[in-house]
């Protein structure tokens, strides 16, 4: 499966950030959908399988963790990237604990966010 063909989810409450992440997976040849909340997120699933997501942590509602949560009660096996721009050591264990295979600050390295991705997703 080649990059281009690989969907990333970007769910993030903050307008900006998802156009930057918007660009930042077009540059490395991935298929960006955003969404501006956990729920949207989880309601698509219904229809749309991403490949991989990038998840903020902080957003009102569900949070990262929580949808972390519920995509496990519901086993669904999306590989889940955390990105916080507030690193903290219990909340990173907590994703990792809930199956994140990664927790990452904002703002994000590009070559580290391809790596990330290249080994959730060859997984």
């Amino acid at each position: 499966m080649t990059a281009a063909s690989l969907v990333i989810a970007i769910v993030d409450d903050d307008d900006s950030v998802r156009r930057a992440l918007r660009r930042l997976m077009v540059s490395l040849s991935f298929r960006p959908v955003d969404y501006s909340s956990g729920e949207a997120f989880l309601s698509s699933l219904e229809t749309c399988v991403p490949a991989c997501v990038l998840l903020d942590l902080h957003m009102p509602g569900r949070n990262g963790l929580q949808v972390l949560e519920a995509m496990r009660q519901r086993g669904i096996k999306v590989p889940a990237v955390v990105i916080t721009a507030n690193m903290q050591t219990e909340m990173r264990d907590q994703c990792m604990e809930a199956g994140a295979v990664a927790y990452l600050n904002k703002p994000l390295e590009r070559d580290l966010v391809l790596s990330v991705i290249q080994r959730a997703t060859m997984a």
